[in-house]
């Protein structure tokens, strides 16, 4: 269950109407993790064999063809020093920027690293594009809006 209530501010374990924490008058903030999401569309091609279509002729997955996709990129962590923040977001910006650069108007089929541009393989792709540099990295979420597909890669707190 949330542990923000409905007006935002931070309930006990229990949520709305829930237990609350005894002796913490902070409402558990200093235990508090926040996650920060920001999202970033792409148009690319590619192509799809697959193998467990017959007969492959009318399988228009092989042929090129292109998608919109969005990806929603969260990092997880608590604010830190003087900033307050968790991470400055233009630092997220300037990193999603770089990852956008390698998928935006691209054939995904000869982007290096990537394999099969399904979007399993995209959520892992970009996952390994931006670990190295983004501390608390926790979720990546590619998705076509326009299908109505989505897949999610989630990592938990080590």
């Amino acid at each position: 269950m949330s542990r923000v209530g409905l007006m935002g501010g931070f309930k006990g374990m229990g949520g709305v109407g829930g237990p609350q924490a005894t002796d913490d008058t902070s409402g558990g903030v200093e235990r508090a993790q926040f996650t920060l999401s920001r999202s970033f569309v792409f148009e690319a091609a590619h192509t799809l064999a697959r193998r467990d279509i017959d007969p492959p002729s009318i399988d228009a997955s092989r042929r090129i063809h292109g998608h919109s996709y969005r990806a929603t990129v969260e990092v997880t962590g608590k604010p830190q020093g003087e900033t307050g923040m968790v991470l400055d977001l233009a630092i997220f910006d300037a990193e999603l920027s770089r990852v956008c650069e390698r998928l935006d108007h691209r054939l995904l089929d000869d982007v290096a690293g990537l394999g099969p541009a399904t979007l399993e393989n995209l959520c892992s792709y970009i996952w390994r594009t931006l670990a190295p540099r983004l501390a608390g990295l926790s979720r990546v979420t590619v998705s076509r809006d326009a299908r109505g597909d989505a897949c999610s890669l989630v990592v938990g707190p080590a």
